[in-house]
């Protein structure tokens, strides 16, 4: 029977052991410590519900950088679905996240931006997605998704009305030395498309062969380049340069929409020329 005790004792130390570990350790600035579920609560407060009771705090009180915060129960399964290009799906996992981490300078705030921004992006939702991902790059400045963010924040605001301040924006992130190559790549492309956007070709071409010459190992932009480099050309009566691109797409890119495209235009030069 003593054994028994002893074996029970030491099960519920176990238990509250596994049980502690993935609670929440929220600890203030005066070194007092809680275990349990941690959340805003309102703007300014921070909550933690433990065993006994719901407390609350100011932010100041708060040392955030020795807080410790667990992941949600479907944190894996969330960021699975992104991974897997399932956005809608994903969206209603991460969503719950804004709530519970409003404001919070922790890990899983970010988390939140970012899946959210994310989805809403994929799924066209430019107007929510947008804000989303510029907070997520404001308030987390050093933040592992800064890429993904500035890219789609390219895309969203192009799809939008583009004017002189995303102009800006774009020349200022490839002049900056710390902008990846990706995003430097996808900023003259914005500008391509602003160019485009306010009828000057000229500029708009200059840009597209930037991506060409310096970024040509960013796949992902090459074909839509190459493309929009030959109708410029043609646009501008350099055909030469516009059959150029057109064979470089029927080479690189065969049985395309883009490669059956460029046969009809090529075909068209040749038939002038011919004439």
């Amino acid at each position: 029977m003593k054994n028994f005790k002893i074996f029970s004792g030491f099960a519920v130390f176990v238990l509250f052991t596994v049980l502690s570990a993935k609670a929440d350790i929220l600890v203030l600035k005066s070194g007092k410590k809680y275990n349990g579920t941690v959340s805003r609560s309102a703007p300014g407060k921070v909550s933690i519900r433990t065993r006994q009771a719901k407390m609350e705090f100011d932010d100041s009180k708060v040392s955030f950088k020795l807080t410790k915060m667990t992941a949600p129960k479907n944190a894996e399964k969330a960021f699975k679905l992104l991974k897997e290009k399932k956005y809608a799906q994903a969206e209603p996992l991460f969503t719950p996240w804004l709530k519970r981490y409003n404001d919070l300078p922790v890990v899983w705030f970010e988390r939140a931006l970012y899946g959210v921004g994310i989805c809403l992006a994929n799924e066209g939702k430019t107007k929510e997605a947008a804000p989303l991902l510029q907070k997520l790059l404001d308030d987390f400045p050093k933040t592992r998704y800064r890429n993904e963010a500035e890219y789609w924040l390219i895309e969203l605001q192009l799809s939008g009305k583009p004017g002189p301040e995303l102009e800006k924006k774009l020349k200022d992130l490839i002049k900056n030395p710390k902008t990846s190559d990706r995003i430097r790549a996808k900023a003259h492309q914005g500008l391509a498309k602003y160019y485009e956007s306010i009828e000057q070709p000229e500029k708009a071409l200059e840009e597209y062969v930037s991506i060409i010459v310096l970024h040509g190992d960013i796949d992902e932009l090459q074909e839509e380049t190459q493309a929009k480099c030959a109708d410029l050309f043609l646009q501008a009566g350099r055909t030469n340069e516009a059959a150029f691109y057109y064979k470089q797409i029927i080479e690189a890119y065969p049985n395309t929409d883009s490669a059956k495209t460029a046969e009809k235009k090529l075909l068209s030069i040749n038939n002038v020329k011919g004439d």
